[in-house]
């Protein structure tokens, strides 16, 4: 627009110099009073071509435009300049060689050309209102953003996606309850005091335990046994006297003796010693009675006693297995001692009434009767034992007794006896 219809020096034919930042148009040569002409000088920005220049021109500052704050309004006015204005009070310029005053041959002063420029000065300060009247038009239709100035950060720098104040204050630490700050002390105690302590305490641990446990062991108060009186003359004890036994008759059979035999009511079996053998009624019942392992008995426990018991061979085994029957014989000849000495009154003695072997299996019989004192009185009881092969080096033993308050259980005996079988 500046160098239209122009030369080179960017002057064109009417007298007018260029500028690519004017609003409107060119801005006149200025006539002064004595009719020299008075060319402005632009400051250079920077050269456009050979011979051509800039010239910035000051923006009107519009009436409702933006603050000095705003850093749009700034920018502008700190990248331009203003145009030198010429005033009355200034020197006159140099007047210019007459080939700058002419630019297509023309004088400068005449006045249809100063007519002209009049005119044209008058319509570019026409235009030049309307361009600001737009301008601030326009500025106050874009309202500047909300809490602060145009172009520039909100005054609430604490919101929006990009907060620009202060860093939030951090909480305060959460105080820690009592079984949190245990753990960290015990934490901080060293291992090996933590195991010695453990130690120590699984040692006292370990000792009340023991005193806790064994602490009802210790023993009762000594029981003081009172010495009893010695039995009555009627009451029949065993004494520790020598028993002597007659020499064993010939072969006899054990008889049935008289009196009423009990009922059957099924078998005993004696685990121990091997053996089993008749279980009577009423008035026998079954009873444990030590040293012997199973029986029954009729009436009370007291000497002189009906039982019928078993065990095994009391005293010592046999030096040498029982194989003969004169190795039987002579075992139960011993049993019989046995029975005489710890189960019938003192001074009992002996007369046999039956020797025999055993009717099935191996072993002896022997029968015989014992007498012996109750008070003055002379009192018998008839008896059986019997002497069976188990299979091992003690023989198993079956003993019957029935005293002569109880005459009517005498025919009790044989069937018994006849009974006994070895497991």
């Amino acid at each position: 627009m500046a160098d239209v219809g122009g030369n080179p020096s960017g002057r064109s034919g009417d007298g007018h110099v260029p500028s690519y930042d004017a609003p409107t148009a060119p801005i006149p040569v200025v006539s002064a009073e004595d009719g020299t002409v008075i060319t402005p000088r632009v400051p250079r920005r920077f050269p456009v071509g050979d011979g051509e220049e800039t010239v910035l021109v000051r923006r009107l500052p519009s009436p409702g435009g933006p603050s000095a704050k705003e850093p749009a309004a700034e920018e502008p006015a700190a990248q331009e300049s203003p145009v030198e204005e010429s005033s009355p009070e200034e020197p006159p310029a140099e007047e210019p060689p007459a080939e700058e005053q002419v630019a297509d041959g023309s004088p400068a002063d005449e006045p249809a050309a100063d007519e002209a420029t009049a005119d044209e000065a008058a319509a570019e300060e026409q235009a030049a209102d309307e361009a600001a009247a737009t301008s601030a038009g326009r500025t106050e239709a874009s309202p500047a953003p909300a809490g602060g100035t145009a172009g520039g950060p909100p005054d609430d720098e604490t919101t929006g996606p990009f907060r620009l104040g202060a860093p939030p204050v951090p909480a305060a630490p959460r105080r820690q309850g009592l079984g949190a700050r245990l753990l960290t002390r015990i934490g901080d105690i060293p291992v090996r005091a933590v195991y010695s302590v453990g130690a120590a305490l699984g040692t006292a641990l370990a000792v009340f335990l023991i005193f806790s446990l064994f602490s009802g062991d210790t023993p009762a108060d000594p029981v003081q046994v009172r010495s009893t009186a010695p039995a009555s003359p009627g009451t029949p004890t065993p004494v520790a006297a020598e028993i002597t036994l007659p020499a064993l008759p010939r072969a006899t059979p054990l008889k049935a003796l008289p009196g009423t035999a009990s009922p059957v009511l099924g078998t005993v079996t004696d685990a121990k010693a091997a053996i089993s053998y008749a279980k009577l009624g009423a008035p026998w019942t079954t009873a444990a009675m030590p040293p012997f392992s199973a029986g029954q008995r009729a009436g009370g426990t007291r000497l002189p006693r009906a039982m019928a018991v078993s065990a095994l061979l009391p005293g010592e085994k046999p030096r040498a297995e029982l194989e003969t029957d004169a190795d039987f014989k002579k075992a139960a000849l011993t049993a019989v001692e046995w029975t005489v000495r710890h189960h019938h009154p003192a001074g009992a003695e002996v007369v046999w009434t039956a020797s025999q072997k055993l009717a099935t299996g191996k072993g002896w019989v022997l029968g015989y009767k014992v007498t012996y004192l109750v008070g003055d009185k002379t009192r018998t009881s008839q008896a059986a034992l019997a002497l069976l092969d188990i299979g091992q080096r003690k023989p198993a033993m079956f003993f019957v007794t029935v005293p002569d308050t109880r005459k009517q259980l005498w025919a009790d005996i044989a069937p018994l006896i006849a009974s006994a079988r070895a497991l």
